[in-house]
C-alpha cells in the first residue's frame, strides 16, 4: 500500500518534512559513493534551514510533556497493559531528557564549521561545488568511504535527540487511530470531522501499481479527497470510477 499523509496544522507539517528529511539523511550517509555522500551534505544542510526556521526543539518538548501527561492518566486502569504503559513513558522520558540536553536550535553548532559554511553556500549555485570552485570539497570527496561516513555520523548527531523524539510523537499520533474502508464515488470523497475530537493527521491508503493518486484539502472541520491518475506525460486526471480506501484519522 501507499501511504499518503496530510497534516492539519503548521506544526505537524513542519514534524512530517523533518522526518522527511532525517530519514533520507540517514540513507545516504550510509551509501558508498561520493555523489551520495554529496546529497547527503545537501540533505543537512536542508535540516539546518528548517530547524533554524521553526521551533522543532520546543514543539517536541512540548508534545512530550501532553503525551506524558494523557498517559500517565492511564497508569490505575485495570485495562491498560502496566509493563507496556511503564516502557513507553521511559521512552518519553528519554527523549525529553536528551532533548533538554541540546541548548538552542537543533544542528546550531554546525554553524561554526567554516567548512561546511562554505559549502553550504556554493551548494545552492548550480553546479557550484566543482574540484576548481573548492578544491577541498573535491579532496574530500575522494577520501575514504569510512572517514566520509564518520564525518556525516557526526554532522548528523546534532539532529538525532530530535529525530528520536520525532519518531516517539509521530508513532503515537499514527497509533492513536482506527483505519477503516470507504468509498469515493465518482473518484470523490468528503467527510465532516466530529469537533469533540481533534483530529492532527489524515493518513489515505491507496494499492500499490493502482495509479490512484489522492489530492487532498481539508482543515479540522472538513476533509475532501479527489483521486486522479496521471498520463504519460504524468499530467492529472480525475478519476470518473468509484474507488475503496483506507482513510485513518489521527489524533
Amino acid at each position: 500500500m501507499i501511504v499518503y499523509e496530510y497534516p492539519f496544522s503548521e506544526r505537524i507539517r513542519t514534524y512530517l518534512r523533518v522526518e522527511r528529511l532525517l530519514e533520507r539523511l540517514l540513507d545516504l550517509q550510509h551509501r558508498d559513493s561520493a555523489n551520495d555522500h554529496h546529497f547527503a551534505l545537501q540533505t543537512l544542510f536542508e535540516m539546518m534551514d528548517i530547524t533554524s526556521r521553526a521551533d522543532v526543539r520546543g514543539d517536541l518538548l512540548k508534545d512530550l510533556d501532553k503525551q506524558k501527561s494523557n498517559l500517565v492518566a492511564y497508569k490505575d486502569n485495570p485495562n491498560i497493559d502496566s509493563s507496556m504503559l511503564k516502557n513507553l513513558l521511559a521512552q518519553i522520558e528519554t527523549c525529553h531528557k536528551q532533548l533538554s540536553a541540546t541548548p538552542g536550535k537543533p544542528g546550531q553548532s554546525l554553524n561554526d564549521s567554516e567548512w561546511l559554511m562554505t559549502l553550504r553556500g556554493r551548494m545552492g549555485i548550480p553546479a557550484g561545488t566543482c574540484e576548481f570552485d573548492l578544491p577541498g570539497y573535491h579532496d574530500w570527496l575522494h577520501s575514504s568511504v569510512q572517514q566520509r561516513q564518520t564525518q556525516l555520523t557526526g554532522w548528523s548527531s546534532a539532529f538525532m535527540p530530535v529525530y528520536k523524539a520525532l519518531q516517539l510523537i509521530l508513532r503515537l499520533l499514527r497509533d492513536n487511530s482506527s483505519p477503516k474502508t470507504v468509498s469515493a464515488p465518482g473518484g470523490s470523497f468528503q467527510q465532516q470531522l466530529s469537533q469533540g475530537r481533534s483530529f492532527h493527521l489524515l493518513r489515505i491508503e491507496v494499492p500499490t501499481n493502482s495509479g490512484l493518486i489522492p489530492e487532498i484539502s481539508g482543515n479540522r472541520m472538513l476533509i475532501a479527497v479527489r483521486f486522479m491518475s496521471a498520463d504519460e506525460q504524468r499530467r492529472l486526471q480525475p478519476v470518473k470510477d468509484d474507488v475503496n480506501f483506507v482513510i485513518s484519522l489521527c489524533s
